[in-house]
């Protein structure tokens, strides 16, 4: 049996019999002030549950694709066994509960430890080989959930630190995609993907590169509030947990959550839906707009606020994958069911709107003021960034966003 915390609050316990996942929410947790669900799927006051939605959820917190084939293979696990994979690694998954096979384990004392460059380097070197990461004492270390590897540390000052003991990160530690030369640049690419929809009035994580001498880039956790010297963890789920999905069907093509049914979760569960539908709209558009084709369920989620209240949370992973012809050029969801970006008509916006609920006028508005303000300010984050717009690189990031921009625009408004 499995213990899942919250902080230092015991939430609930996970077992599997028969390959199958049980989970029940502790007595105490549920009259808690502070108790909440772990997803609107494992409601408290259930009893045991059982099956998909507690598979999906646990699924969820954990790596997937080479980061996680990696982990098994270096701890000799079974591909499939999320029991065993989160006995072997649940401590530091993803979101703002700890899983751990004892509670001794759990009641360390939680400690910074500093994290110098050339330690940072040699853990790039190992990630560049697809080697799982060692913390102290030859222990497995963890690098959150998703396909990409990713370091959670914190970072105060100039100087990073690794969390031990159980001992929450505020930031991610981000290098270059993997193999660097079919990915060039990528760092640079998400970073000013990021600041480009900060600046075009986007939610998005804040960001910065750091050069180790080479360059990663480091953001900050919107799943962290900081007050008083005290970080604390809080709650979220992507798109495939709220639906109910294991992770690897995270594309819509492989039988993920849609906008539109995206839209409808948000009806269903947004402290206030209205607000957030907009803003997911605008996620939606701008991914169009910088050319990423990896806008998935698993990159949008729901931050979980007082009260259980849920919220969509700071948008997080926008790049330009159009750049890199090893990427499928087909977009992650649909547009009125087209996938291809350059086939994207005046009929597929409609339908689009039809089946989002969405009134058309007002998807035309917000699209072409994106694709306005997208064009106009991308040579001053540029600028302000030190990129060169007549580098190869930049250049091509450019051009998608102009191309998308006039594709926008032949629209009527």
């Amino acid at each position: 049996m499995l213990l899942v915390f919250h902080d230092t609050t015991l939430a609930g316990r996970l077992w599997q019999e028969n390959r199958v996942l049980h989970f029940s929410y502790e007595s105490e947790w549920q009259k808690s002030a502070n108790g909440l669900d772990l997803s609107p799927r494992l409601p408290l006051g259930s009893g045991v549950l059982s099956g998909d939605d507690v598979l999906s959820f646990f699924a969820g917190l954990l790596p997937e694709g080479p980061v996680l084939s990696a982990l098994l293979k270096f701890k000799r696990l079974p591909e499939g066994d999320v029991y065993s994979q989160l006995e072997a690694f649940g401590e530091e998954a993803a979101g703002a509960f700890a899983i751990v096979r004892d509670e001794r384990q759990f009641h360390r004392a939680p400690e910074y430890i500093p994290y110098e460059p050339d330690q940072i380097r040699a853990d790039l070197e190992r990630l560049r080989e697809n080697q799982p990461l060692l913390g102290l004492h030859g222990e497995l270390r963890l690098s959150l959930a998703g396909a990409q590897n990713k370091i959670p540390v914190k970072w105060e000052d100039g100087q990073f630190f690794l969390p031990a003991g159980g001992a929450p990160s505020t930031h991610i530690l981000k290098p270059a995609l993997q193999p660097e030369r079919m990915f060039p640049h990528s760092v640079w690419n998400e970073a000013f993907c990021l600041a480009l929809a900060r600046k075009c009035g986007l939610d998005a994580v804040g960001a910065e590169i750091v050069q180790l001498p080479e360059p990663v880039m480091v953001t900050s956790r919107y799943d962290r509030v900081i007050s008083d010297g005290r970080i604390t963890r809080l709650h979220q789920l992507d798109f495939c947990q709220i639906a109910g999905l294991l992770p690897d069907q995270k594309y819509e093509q492989h039988g993920g959550p849609s906008f539109p049914q995206i839209m409808k979760m948000l009806d269903d569960h947004a402290m206030v839906p209205a607000a957030d539908r907009i803003r997911a709209l605008d996620w939606l558009v701008f991914n169009y707009l910088v050319g990423n084709g990896n806008a998935h369920a698993r990159n949008l989620a729901m931050l979980c606020g007082p009260g259980g209240n849920l919220a969509l949370a700071p948008f997080y992973d926008i790049l330009c994958t159009a750049v890199y012809p090893e990427f499928d050029p087909r977009m992650a969801m649909s547009i009125g069911g087209e996938f291809r970006p350059d086939w994207v008509m005046q009929r597929h916006r409609e339908r689009f709107a039809a089946d989002a609920g969405v009134n058309l006028a007002l998807f035309s508005r917000r699209a072409h003021a994106l694709a306005e303000r997208a064009v106009s300010e991308f040579d001053n984050v540029a600028g302000a960034m030190e990129l060169d717009v007549s580098t190869e690189f930049v250049a091509r990031v450019r051009n998608v966003v102009h191309q998308r921009a006039k594709w926008l625009g032949s629209a009527p408004k």
